[in-house]
């Protein structure tokens, strides 16, 4: 079950994320400063539901479900949770697996689709473009789609990095991290894997940056409460540094797709007991500062 979920799918110093919440790194990795996960269950359905987003072009929170039969992407206003419709706009094109979107600050955005090659259809990467609200299906990134599974972008604060799940060179080591840089033209560079202490030999999964140099993501390979487990690593002094476990949002289940709100909550998704099926989106909220 969770093979079809992927094809659709730290520090301590005190580096400040750029929202409005001021969250820092070491708090992100203490469980003082969050309040036990609980369902959000204003926002699941029986399919499956994941990818977080906060969109500050809206001030929405987008995510993914299956709810209708394939992947598309929804968005909610945070306050109420009532008012949950999918995203206009071309890149929700009916019948088509879309998901994962990320934005820049700015609201530049990037998503994963799914597209016919050769073989067979592989996910791959596409900018997101605006209009009026609507989300349209913009041109593949180069290097980012091909006969190849890439899938889970994740773009930093000001639009100069861009991380993503890919599995290349004949996917002998499975789902690893990658990343390209932004050139001055504009373009991306050729994709480089991530970091050897970042990836492990097992999947590393739905990364999502936080701030400028902070990454979080999910990975199966360093062992953990069970499943995938959610981990935490800050780029200093020209590396990534060695990923720090969310232990206060783990579980013994699957927990990936993790996204911080303006007010510092994580929003993420689990398949653990208590949701409404399979993938569900969980919300730990951040302890009001004494």
């Amino acid at each position: 079950m969770f093979s079809r979920r992927i094809l659709l799918l730290v520090c301590l110093v005190s580096v400040t994320i750029s929202l409005r919440a001021q969250v820092t790194t070491r708090e992100v990795t203490d469980d003082h400063d969050y309040e036990a996960p609980l369902a959000f269950e204003a926002l699941n359905s029986e399919g499956d539901d994941y990818a977080p987003s906060w969109d500050p072009h809206t001030g929405k929170l987008m995510f993914t479900s299956e709810r209708s039969g394939w992947a598309m992407v929804y968005c909610c206003a945070v306050a109420d949770n009532t008012d949950i419709r999918p995203a206009a706009g071309t890149f929700n094109e009916v019948g088509q697996h879309r998901a994962f979107v990320t934005f820049t600050r700015d609201g530049e955005a990037y998503g994963a689709v799914f597209m016919r090659r050769q073989r067979q259809s592989f996910p791959g990467i596409v900018s997101v473009l605006r209009d009026n609200g609507s989300l349209n299906a913009g041109r593949p990134v180069d290097g980012l789609a091909g006969e190849f599974f890439c899938s889970h972008p994740a773009v930093n604060s000001d639009g100069t990095r861009l991380v993503v799940s890919m599995e290349r060179v004949g996917g002998e080591k499975g789902l690893d991290l990658w990343i390209c840089e932004r050139r001055n033209d504009r373009t991306w560079s050729e994709p480089q894997p991530l970091s050897d202490i970042v990836n492990s030999s097992g999947h590393e999964i739905s990364p999502r940056f936080i701030g400028q140099d902070s990454l979080i993501y999910a990975s199966n390979g360093y062992g953990g409460k069970g499943g995938y487990d959610l981990f935490l690593t800050v780029y200093r002094n020209g590396s990534w540094q060695e990923p720090e476990p969310l232990e206060w949002m783990n579980s013994e289940f699957d927990d990936s797709d993790a996204a911080l709100l303006p007010d510092g909550s994580f929003v993420f998704a689990s398949d653990r007991p208590g949701g409404k099926g399979g993938l569900d989106l969980y919300v730990s909220r951040r302890r009001k500062q004494r």
